[in-house]
């Protein structure tokens, strides 16, 4: 499951232990479907907790990004919503 907002995303994953992730820089591959163009996103982990599925969520916070990268991250956003809430 992802949550993007134009601001960062959230993402659940496999690792043994959340307290390791916070404030460690990560960059998130969004890949196109072949006729489309790869989105390659870089940010912070802000937080990391444990589910109740025992996977780990983490807040990134996306950090340096270009122009594009900024008007991508609202698209994606807007798209993430009308997809949410159809």
């Amino acid at each position: 499951m992802v949550d993007i907002s134009m601001l960062g995303l959230g993402i659940v994953l496999d690792h043994p232990n959340p307290a390791d992730l916070s404030g460690r820089r990560i960059s998130v591959n969004l890949p196109g479907d072949g006729r489309c163009v790869n989105v390659r996103l870089d940010g912070e982990i802000k937080n990391a907790s444990m589910t109740m599925s025992r996977d780990i969520r983490v807040g990134i916070e996306f950090v340096g990004l270009s122009e594009t990268e900024q008007a991508i991250t609202a698209v994606l956003s807007v798209m993430s919503d009308v997809l949410v809430n159809t």
